[in-house]
Protein backbone atom coordinates (compact mmCIF):
# COMPACT_ATOMS: atom_id res chain seq x y z
CA UNK A 1 0.00 0.00 0.00
CA UNK A 2 1.44 3.40 -1.02
CA UNK A 3 1.90 5.75 1.95
CA UNK A 4 -0.54 8.76 1.17
CA UNK A 5 2.26 10.97 2.83
CA UNK A 6 4.95 10.49 0.09
CA UNK A 7 4.92 12.87 -2.64
CA UNK A 8 3.65 11.74 -5.87
CA UNK A 9 5.32 11.60 -9.25
CA UNK A 10 3.99 13.14 -12.46
CA UNK A 11 4.41 10.68 -15.30
CA UNK A 12 4.20 12.32 -19.02
CA UNK A 13 3.06 9.69 -22.00
CA UNK A 14 2.25 7.24 -19.59
CA UNK A 15 0.20 6.48 -16.50
CA UNK A 16 1.37 3.53 -14.63
CA UNK A 17 -0.92 1.54 -11.84
CA UNK A 18 0.16 1.74 -8.25
CA UNK A 19 -2.27 -0.76 -7.48
CA UNK A 20 -0.78 -4.67 -6.79
CA UNK A 21 -2.18 -7.27 -9.32
CA UNK A 22 -3.89 -10.24 -8.00
CA UNK A 23 -4.77 -13.53 -9.49
CA UNK A 24 -8.21 -14.63 -10.14
CA UNK A 25 -9.68 -16.66 -7.41
CA UNK A 26 -9.72 -20.78 -8.11
CA UNK A 27 -13.95 -20.26 -8.24
CA UNK A 28 -13.10 -17.60 -11.87
CA UNK A 29 -10.38 -19.20 -13.11
CA UNK A 30 -9.78 -22.51 -14.43
CA UNK A 31 -6.65 -24.79 -12.28
CA UNK A 32 -3.23 -25.10 -13.20
CA UNK A 33 -3.39 -28.87 -14.16
CA UNK A 34 -6.01 -27.90 -16.57
CA UNK A 35 -3.70 -25.11 -18.61
CA UNK A 36 -2.20 -27.94 -20.98
CA UNK A 37 -6.25 -28.13 -22.24
CA UNK A 38 -5.68 -26.63 -25.76
CA UNK A 39 -8.59 -24.91 -25.04
CA UNK A 40 -7.50 -22.51 -22.25
CA UNK A 41 -4.67 -20.09 -22.90
CA UNK A 42 -2.14 -19.90 -19.45
CA UNK A 43 0.42 -17.37 -18.85
CA UNK A 44 3.38 -17.89 -16.77
CA UNK A 45 5.04 -15.08 -15.13
CA UNK A 46 8.42 -15.41 -13.96
CA UNK A 47 10.72 -12.56 -12.20
CA UNK A 48 14.24 -12.20 -12.53
CA UNK A 49 14.83 -11.59 -9.08
CA UNK A 50 12.18 -9.16 -6.64
CA UNK A 51 8.20 -9.32 -6.22
CA UNK A 52 5.72 -8.17 -8.73
CA UNK A 53 4.18 -5.26 -6.18
CA UNK A 54 7.72 -3.27 -6.88
CA UNK A 55 6.50 -0.49 -8.31
CA UNK A 56 9.12 -0.87 -11.38
CA UNK A 57 9.26 -3.92 -14.46
CA UNK A 58 8.08 -6.41 -12.90
CA UNK A 59 4.67 -4.98 -11.41
CA UNK A 60 4.57 -3.09 -15.05
CA UNK A 61 4.80 -6.33 -17.09
CA UNK A 62 2.55 -7.99 -14.66
CA UNK A 63 0.02 -5.67 -14.88
CA UNK A 64 0.22 -5.61 -18.84
CA UNK A 65 -0.76 -9.68 -18.21
CA UNK A 66 -3.43 -9.16 -16.00
CA UNK A 67 -4.77 -6.72 -18.74
CA UNK A 68 -5.20 -9.48 -20.83
CA UNK A 69 -6.73 -11.52 -18.18
CA UNK A 70 -9.09 -9.42 -17.47
CA UNK A 71 -10.11 -8.89 -20.89
CA UNK A 72 -10.41 -12.57 -21.35
CA UNK A 73 -7.96 -12.67 -23.87
CA UNK A 74 -6.08 -15.19 -21.28
CA UNK A 75 -8.22 -17.60 -19.05
CA UNK A 76 -5.64 -17.90 -16.37
CA UNK A 77 -2.08 -16.18 -15.37
CA UNK A 78 0.58 -17.07 -12.06
CA UNK A 79 3.51 -15.70 -11.09
CA UNK A 80 6.38 -16.84 -9.66
CA UNK A 81 8.90 -14.43 -7.51
CA UNK A 82 12.22 -15.94 -7.80
CA UNK A 83 14.04 -15.46 -4.66
CA UNK A 84 17.26 -17.57 -5.31
CA UNK A 85 19.28 -17.17 -9.00
CA UNK A 86 19.86 -20.58 -9.47
CA UNK A 87 16.43 -21.43 -9.51
CA UNK A 88 15.06 -18.90 -12.07
CA UNK A 89 15.54 -22.48 -14.78
CA UNK A 90 13.31 -24.59 -12.40
CA UNK A 91 11.11 -21.51 -12.26
CA UNK A 92 10.43 -21.11 -15.90
CA UNK A 93 9.95 -25.25 -16.42
CA UNK A 94 7.04 -25.55 -13.97
CA UNK A 95 5.30 -23.48 -16.21
CA UNK A 96 6.30 -24.91 -19.21
CA UNK A 97 6.12 -28.61 -17.71
CA UNK A 98 2.45 -28.29 -16.44
CA UNK A 99 1.85 -26.81 -20.04
CA UNK A 100 1.32 -22.91 -19.90
CA UNK A 101 1.14 -21.25 -23.59
CA UNK A 102 2.88 -18.31 -23.11
CA UNK A 103 5.90 -17.95 -20.37
CA UNK A 104 6.96 -14.47 -19.44
CA UNK A 105 9.95 -13.75 -18.12
CA UNK A 106 11.48 -10.39 -16.83
CA UNK A 107 15.08 -8.97 -16.88
CA UNK A 108 18.38 -9.41 -18.65
CA UNK A 109 19.53 -11.71 -15.94
CA UNK A 110 17.09 -14.15 -16.85
CA UNK A 111 17.76 -13.84 -20.56
CA UNK A 112 20.04 -16.91 -20.79
CA UNK A 113 17.99 -19.40 -18.93
CA UNK A 114 14.96 -18.05 -20.95
CA UNK A 115 16.65 -18.90 -24.39
CA UNK A 116 17.36 -22.65 -22.84
CA UNK A 117 14.03 -22.83 -22.04
CA UNK A 118 12.70 -22.32 -25.49
CA UNK A 119 14.83 -24.76 -26.55
CA UNK A 120 13.58 -27.52 -24.66
CA UNK A 121 10.39 -26.03 -24.88
CA UNK A 122 10.01 -25.33 -29.22
CA UNK A 123 5.80 -25.84 -28.53
CA UNK A 124 5.75 -23.25 -26.01
CA UNK A 125 5.72 -19.60 -26.02
CA UNK A 126 8.40 -17.24 -24.08
CA UNK A 127 8.38 -13.20 -24.03
CA UNK A 128 11.55 -12.00 -22.62
CA UNK A 129 11.81 -8.65 -21.02
CA UNK A 130 14.36 -6.54 -21.42
CA UNK A 131 16.68 -9.36 -23.13
CA UNK A 132 18.02 -8.33 -26.50
CA UNK A 133 18.55 -11.67 -28.63
CA UNK A 134 22.11 -12.26 -30.14
CA UNK A 135 20.04 -15.23 -31.96
CA UNK A 136 16.39 -15.59 -33.42
CA UNK A 137 14.88 -18.44 -32.01
CA UNK A 138 10.66 -18.73 -33.43
CA UNK A 139 9.14 -19.00 -30.17
CA UNK A 140 10.82 -16.32 -28.58
CA UNK A 141 10.07 -12.65 -28.45
CA UNK A 142 12.25 -10.26 -26.82
CA UNK A 143 11.46 -6.83 -25.55
CA UNK A 144 14.11 -4.30 -25.80
CA UNK A 145 14.57 -0.31 -25.19
CA UNK A 146 16.60 1.95 -26.76
CA UNK A 147 18.85 2.82 -23.52
CA UNK A 148 20.72 5.13 -25.33
CA UNK A 149 18.05 7.25 -25.13
CA UNK A 150 16.82 6.82 -21.99
CA UNK A 151 20.53 7.35 -20.88
CA UNK A 152 20.39 10.44 -22.86
CA UNK A 153 17.33 12.16 -21.34
CA UNK A 154 18.35 11.40 -17.70
CA UNK A 155 21.89 13.34 -18.60
CA UNK A 156 19.78 16.17 -20.07
CA UNK A 157 17.58 16.40 -17.09
CA UNK A 158 21.18 15.87 -14.96
CA UNK A 159 22.54 19.20 -16.74
CA UNK A 160 19.22 21.45 -16.41
CA UNK A 161 19.42 20.54 -12.70
CA UNK A 162 22.65 20.72 -11.44
CA UNK A 163 23.55 23.77 -9.54
CA UNK A 164 27.07 22.85 -9.21
CA UNK A 165 27.77 21.78 -12.83
CA UNK A 166 29.10 18.31 -11.16
CA UNK A 167 27.08 15.41 -11.94
CA UNK A 168 27.75 11.40 -11.68
CA UNK A 169 26.35 8.04 -12.82
CA UNK A 170 26.49 4.78 -11.43
CA UNK A 171 26.27 2.28 -13.97
CA UNK A 172 26.13 -1.67 -14.62
CA UNK A 173 29.33 -3.10 -15.98
CA UNK A 174 30.62 -1.77 -19.88
CA UNK A 175 30.74 -5.82 -20.63
CA UNK A 176 26.99 -5.62 -21.54
CA UNK A 177 26.23 -3.38 -24.41
CA UNK A 178 22.96 -2.23 -23.47
CA UNK A 179 23.94 -1.15 -20.18
CA UNK A 180 26.95 0.64 -21.58
CA UNK A 181 25.18 2.56 -23.47
CA UNK A 182 22.27 3.67 -20.97
CA UNK A 183 25.48 5.25 -18.97
CA UNK A 184 27.31 6.97 -22.41
CA UNK A 185 23.95 8.20 -23.27
CA UNK A 186 23.80 9.68 -19.71
CA UNK A 187 27.47 11.24 -20.56
CA UNK A 188 26.11 12.21 -24.05
CA UNK A 189 23.12 13.58 -23.03
CA UNK A 190 24.99 15.87 -20.25
CA UNK A 191 27.17 17.10 -23.04
CA UNK A 192 24.39 17.99 -25.11
CA UNK A 193 22.26 20.35 -22.95
CA UNK A 194 25.42 21.89 -20.94
CA UNK A 195 29.03 22.38 -22.18
CA UNK A 196 29.74 23.68 -18.74
CA UNK A 197 28.51 20.32 -16.61
CA UNK A 198 31.06 17.60 -16.28
CA UNK A 199 29.60 13.95 -15.90
CA UNK A 200 31.45 11.45 -13.56
CA UNK A 201 30.36 7.83 -14.67
CA UNK A 202 31.35 4.81 -13.21
CA UNK A 203 30.71 1.28 -14.11
CA UNK A 204 30.82 -1.90 -11.72
CA UNK A 205 34.28 -3.16 -11.15
CA UNK A 206 33.27 -7.10 -10.55
CA UNK A 207 33.16 -9.92 -12.75
CA UNK A 208 30.77 -11.86 -11.06
CA UNK A 209 27.75 -11.52 -13.08
CA UNK A 210 25.04 -12.38 -9.65
CA UNK A 211 26.81 -9.38 -8.07
CA UNK A 212 26.58 -7.02 -11.51
CA UNK A 213 22.71 -5.90 -10.43
CA UNK A 214 22.31 -7.23 -7.03
CA UNK A 215 25.37 -5.13 -5.35
CA UNK A 216 23.42 -2.23 -3.13
CA UNK A 217 26.90 -1.97 -0.99
CA UNK A 218 29.02 -1.26 -3.56
CA UNK A 219 25.95 1.37 -5.20
CA UNK A 220 25.83 3.07 -1.19
CA UNK A 221 30.00 2.91 -1.08
CA UNK A 222 29.81 5.21 -5.09
CA UNK A 223 26.69 7.06 -3.76
CA UNK A 224 29.04 8.53 -0.67
CA UNK A 225 32.04 8.94 -2.69
CA UNK A 226 30.23 10.92 -5.18
CA UNK A 227 28.94 12.98 -2.60
CA UNK A 228 32.47 13.86 -1.23
CA UNK A 229 33.70 15.02 -4.18
CA UNK A 230 31.55 17.42 -4.91
CA UNK A 231 28.66 16.10 -7.12
CA UNK A 232 24.80 17.09 -6.49
CA UNK A 233 23.12 15.10 -9.11
CA UNK A 234 23.22 11.03 -9.45
CA UNK A 235 21.37 9.10 -11.96
CA UNK A 236 21.58 5.48 -11.28
CA UNK A 237 21.42 2.08 -13.41
CA UNK A 238 21.18 -1.49 -12.14
CA UNK A 239 19.10 -2.91 -10.78
CA UNK A 240 19.35 -3.25 -6.63
CA UNK A 241 22.94 -2.17 -7.24
CA UNK A 242 21.51 1.33 -8.68
CA UNK A 243 18.53 1.59 -5.91
CA UNK A 244 21.57 0.97 -2.76
CA UNK A 245 23.39 4.04 -5.15
CA UNK A 246 20.08 6.38 -5.06
CA UNK A 247 18.91 5.72 -1.36
CA UNK A 248 22.24 6.54 0.07
CA UNK A 249 22.58 9.49 -2.43
CA UNK A 250 19.28 11.00 -0.84
CA UNK A 251 20.69 10.15 2.52
CA UNK A 252 23.98 12.21 1.57
CA UNK A 253 21.55 15.52 0.01
CA UNK A 254 22.09 14.51 -3.53
CA UNK A 255 19.15 15.15 -6.03
CA UNK A 256 18.66 11.83 -7.90
CA UNK A 257 17.31 10.29 -11.58
CA UNK A 258 16.22 7.00 -11.76
CA UNK A 259 15.65 4.64 -14.66
CA UNK A 260 13.38 1.90 -16.05
CA UNK A 261 11.21 2.31 -13.25
CA UNK A 262 10.09 4.76 -10.50
CA UNK A 263 12.63 5.08 -7.92
CA UNK A 264 10.23 7.32 -6.22
CA UNK A 265 8.49 4.54 -4.58
CA UNK A 266 11.84 3.14 -3.54
CA UNK A 267 13.96 5.19 -1.89
CA UNK A 268 14.10 6.70 1.45
CA UNK A 269 13.70 10.17 0.97
CA UNK A 270 11.58 10.45 -2.23
CA UNK A 271 11.99 14.70 -1.81
CA UNK A 272 15.02 14.43 -3.22
CA UNK A 273 13.88 12.59 -6.17
CA UNK A 274 14.36 14.35 -9.72
CA UNK A 275 13.23 12.27 -11.82
CA UNK A 276 12.80 8.69 -13.13
CA UNK A 277 13.46 7.48 -16.96
CA UNK A 278 10.73 4.87 -17.02
CA UNK A 279 10.10 1.71 -19.57
CA UNK A 280 6.68 1.50 -21.02
CA UNK A 281 6.74 -2.14 -19.76
CA UNK A 282 3.05 -2.60 -19.49
CA UNK A 283 1.55 -1.61 -22.95
CA UNK A 284 4.15 -3.43 -25.34
CA UNK A 285 3.89 -7.20 -22.65
CA UNK A 286 -0.14 -6.42 -23.09
CA UNK A 287 0.24 -6.15 -26.63
CA UNK A 288 1.84 -8.85 -27.07
CA UNK A 289 0.23 -11.00 -24.47
CA UNK A 290 -2.73 -10.59 -26.82
CA UNK A 291 -1.00 -11.48 -29.97
CA UNK A 292 0.10 -15.01 -28.54
CA UNK A 293 -3.32 -15.74 -27.18
CA UNK A 294 -4.48 -15.30 -30.83
CA UNK A 295 -1.54 -17.33 -32.10
CA UNK A 296 0.38 -14.07 -34.28
CA UNK A 297 3.36 -13.87 -31.55
CA UNK A 298 6.33 -14.30 -33.73
CA UNK A 299 9.92 -14.66 -32.46
CA UNK A 300 12.37 -12.22 -32.33
CA UNK A 301 12.74 -8.92 -30.92
CA UNK A 302 10.08 -5.70 -30.16
CA UNK A 303 10.93 -2.16 -29.41
CA UNK A 304 9.71 -0.65 -26.64
CA UNK A 305 9.76 2.94 -25.24
CA UNK A 306 10.35 5.54 -22.96
CA UNK A 307 8.57 8.14 -20.39
CA UNK A 308 8.97 10.61 -18.47
CA UNK A 309 7.93 10.45 -14.59
CA UNK A 310 8.82 13.78 -12.61
CA UNK A 311 9.52 13.83 -9.03
CA UNK A 312 9.24 16.69 -6.21
CA UNK A 313 12.48 17.92 -7.35
CA UNK A 314 11.76 18.22 -11.35
CA UNK A 315 9.90 21.61 -10.42
CA UNK A 316 11.89 22.34 -7.62
CA UNK A 317 15.06 22.68 -9.78
CA UNK A 318 14.76 22.83 -13.13
CA UNK A 319 13.58 26.40 -14.41
CA UNK A 320 10.25 26.30 -17.19
CA UNK A 321 12.15 27.58 -20.09
CA UNK A 322 14.32 24.49 -19.29
CA UNK A 323 11.45 22.08 -18.43
CA UNK A 324 9.96 22.98 -22.29
CA UNK A 325 13.39 22.29 -23.68
CA UNK A 326 13.54 18.61 -22.23
CA UNK A 327 10.08 18.10 -23.84
CA UNK A 328 11.66 19.14 -26.72
CA UNK A 329 14.49 16.88 -26.55
CA UNK A 330 11.74 14.33 -25.13
CA UNK A 331 10.27 14.25 -29.01
CA UNK A 332 13.13 14.43 -30.80
CA UNK A 333 14.40 11.33 -29.24
CA UNK A 334 11.11 9.44 -30.38
CA UNK A 335 10.85 10.50 -33.83
CA UNK A 336 14.75 10.38 -34.30
CA UNK A 337 15.39 14.17 -34.90
CA UNK A 338 17.93 14.41 -32.10
CA UNK A 339 20.47 11.10 -32.21
CA UNK A 340 22.22 10.04 -29.26
CA UNK A 341 25.28 9.30 -31.54
CA UNK A 342 26.18 6.29 -29.11
CA UNK A 343 27.19 3.02 -30.91
CA UNK A 344 26.13 0.10 -30.69
CA UNK A 345 28.69 -1.61 -28.37
CA UNK A 346 31.63 -0.53 -26.60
Amino acid sequence: MNDPNRPKSRLRALHLAATVAVLFSACNAPSANDCARPDLFCVGFVTAFGTIDDHGLNQSAWEGVRQAVTERFVDRADFIETVDARDRAKNIASFAGAGYDLIVTIGYSIGEDTRLAADDWPDTRFLGVDQPQTESRPNLAAITFPEDQGGFLAGVIAASATKTGRVAAVCEVRDIPEMWRACEGFRAGVHYASADALPRVVFHPDHNPDNWFNDPVWGAEQASINARIGMDVLFAAGGNSALGALDAATEEGLYIIGTDEDVLYQVKTPDRVIASVVKDVRSIVYTLTLAASQGQLPGGDFGGAYALAEGPGFARLILPSLQGRIEQIQRGLSDGSIQTNVPREP
